[in-house]
């Protein structure tokens, strides 16, 4: 049976995306589990191949290619013409936020059209997405647009802990309001389905975090325990989820010890991702849940202090890739 035909997206033209992605499939890992096909600029990705001294080649595709695949051998959907002589790096506009969105539609149109089993996502910039007219706070919030999903959940894959998101870019005072019991409710359900889904756990153990120090401190630090964090708990319950607390999150992450979960629910973004990205930051995946297809993108950022240096590492996207081409074999998330 072929290999997965796995799309990752280029990110950020000004970003450390098109270095990362050169990197990438210019080794052999990739090509051990996947067929990749990349979706982004033929010029950029020319221009990084050069500035890298690889002596890679880029074939520009429409549809999936039949040849075969390899090291050093890329093939691309061009869905943005940009003249690198007009690209700052570390300095996103309007132009690279309409480009970086493109190549994510272009991908989620081949996916749907059955040509793709999965995406990969590389870094991009959220200001430069609004500029260009699409008003997401992230590329899950745009991915769940462009499906139609209903709900999505941002679920971060390490080593030691698996991480998933009640909420996930939110101003911190925006943070509170958000936290009510059907959303701390869907997201343990997402986990649920998840870990089944794609990790064949029957009855995944499930940990809750709190929001407040001290989970509120019946009521006197914050009340959204009282309030929704712990009648979503028992309404879980209630439908048979194994899911435990809410717990204290300034000491539920012990490194001294092996945790009984196979996953965690966060309240927001850095209570789950701080811990997770101190243990594995090169090698920490996000899985976005509740799409109709596998989405996998790297754990970092456009990391503009380094861009066109040829300092970036693709360990994290390797790791983004494999993962989708692993998880596509189970095939679609559970959406809703």
């Amino acid at each position: 049976m072929s290999l997965p035909l796995i799309g990752i997206t280029m990110g950020d033209p000004t970003g450390i995306g098109p270095e990362i992605v050169a990197k990438a499939l210019f080794k052999e890992e990739p090509y051990r589990v996947c067929r990749p096909i990349v979706f982004g600029d033929p010029a950029v990705l020319m221009r990084t191949l050069e500035l890298l001294g690889l002596s890679a080649t880029i074939e520009v595709v429409s549809s999936p290619p039949k040849t075969d695949f390899g090291p050093g051998k890329l093939f691309l959907v061009a869905s943005s013409n940009l003249r690198p002589e007009s690209i700052r790096l570390g300095h996103p506009d309007r132009v690279c936020g309409e480009a970086m969105v493109r190549y994510i539609i272009d991908a989620v149109r081949w996916v749907k059209e059955g040509d793709l089993r999965a995406i990969t996502t590389c870094p991009i910039n959220k200001q430069a997405m609004n500029l260009a007219g699409y008003p997401f706070c992230g590329h899950t919030e745009l991915l769940a647009h462009l499906a139609q999903s209903r709900r999505t959940a941002m679920m971060f894959l390490g080593s030691r802990w698996k991480v998933i998101l009640v909420t996930t870019h939110l101003p911190l005072k925006e943070i509170a309001s958000w936290i009510t019991r059907e959303r701390v409710l869907s997201t343990i359900q997402m986990a649920k389905e998840g870990l089944q889904q794609f990790f064949s756990l029957s009855h995944p153990r499930i940990a809750v975090l709190g929001l407040n120090p001290h989970c509120g401190e019946e009521g006197l630090l914050g009340e959204e325990e009282e309030q929704a964090i712990l009648p979503a708990i028992e309404e879980a319950r209630e439908q048979g989820i194994d899911v435990e607390g809410p717990f204290p999150g300034d000491s539920f992450f012990d490194l001294s010890t092996e945790t009984p979960f196979d996953v965690i629910v966060a309240m927001y973004h850095d209570q789950g991702l701080i811990p997770i990205k101190m243990v594995d930051f090169r090698e920490a995946v996000n899985l976005t849940l509740g799409l109709p297809f596998v989405r996998t993108s790297v754990g970092h950022g456009t990391a503009y202090d380094i861009v066109g240096q040829g300092l970036a590492d693709p360990t994290n996207l390797l790791k983004a890739i494999t993962t989708a081409a692993e998880l596509s074999k189970q095939g679609s998330s559970p959406s809703c």
